[in-house]
Formats: structure tokens, sequence, C-alpha cells
């Protein structure tokens, strides 16, 4: 369908608005006149100033994420945060304790302090890996 409509410089202007916008309004159960007036804003032909207040305001006041934003236009991710684990970190530790204590094993290392530890026997290196399973859905 096309429309004809005065812009905001006092020029007429037509515009063809397509079937699906009209089916949508109707679905919408708006009249033809409003669902006009709702494409002509959203595809920016015109201007509605309750829209521009609302967008202000909400830039404002940094809904949706505004304010969450880098430079780049991604948003900052937060750092994930972790509970220590006592019984992993007490199980690195007695493993660190029974490597050292054997008389064949070098360079006893705990590399991460909940969950690896690297040593060597002789020209062999080798890396223990400790991981904890999660308990089984009911």
């Amino acid at each position: 369908m096309k429309h004809t409509f005065t812009t905001a410089d006092g020029k007429s202007k037509t515009v063809n608005i397509p079937d699906e916008v009209l089916l949508q309004g109707r679905k919408e159960r708006l009249s033809v006149k409003e669902t006009i007036e709702r494409y002509l804003s959203d595809e920016g032909y015109i201007v509605d100033p309750t829209v521009e207040e609302l967008t202000e305001k909400a830039k404002a006041n940094k809904v949706n994420g505004a304010g969450r934003q880098t430079a780049d236009g991604k948003k900052k991710r937060k750092p994930p945060t972790r509970k220590p684990d006592e019984t992993k970190r007490m199980l690195i530790a007695a493993l660190e304790n029974c490597l050292s204590s054997l008389g064949n094993t070098e360079n006893v290392e705990v590399t991460n302090i909940e969950r690896m530890i690297a040593f060597s026997i002789g020209e062999d290196k080798y890396e223990v890996t400790l991981s904890k399973k999660r308990k089984p859905k009911e």
C-alpha cells in the first residue's frame, strides 16, 4: 500500500508500506492509521516525541545493559568467582607430601593448588590432575 504524508520540513513523501505490516497491525487490533504511524516511526520517516523522550530516559538510566558495554560495543563479562575446595586442596597437599617422601621423585611441584601436581622420576616427567565429579541428577 502506498501512503503519502508530510514530513517535518513540510515536504510530501510517498512510501510503500508492505502488506505484512498491515496484516500484523490487524492481528494486533490496530487501526490502519495506527499501523501506518507505527511503521513510519519504526522506519525513521517521522519522529514520535514520546518514543524519543522514553529512549533518552532509558539511555540516561542505562537500561538494557547500555552502560555495560565497552568502547567496541561488546558487553563486559564478569569474571567467574569460585569457592575454595578445601577437600581438593587437602588431597593435593597429601599427594605432594607422599611424592616428596619417596626417594626417587624429584622436582615435586604443585602447579595448581586445587587441581594439578607435577614431578619427575629420573628423566621422566609426570603430572597428576585431580578432577571432582558432579553429583548425579535424580
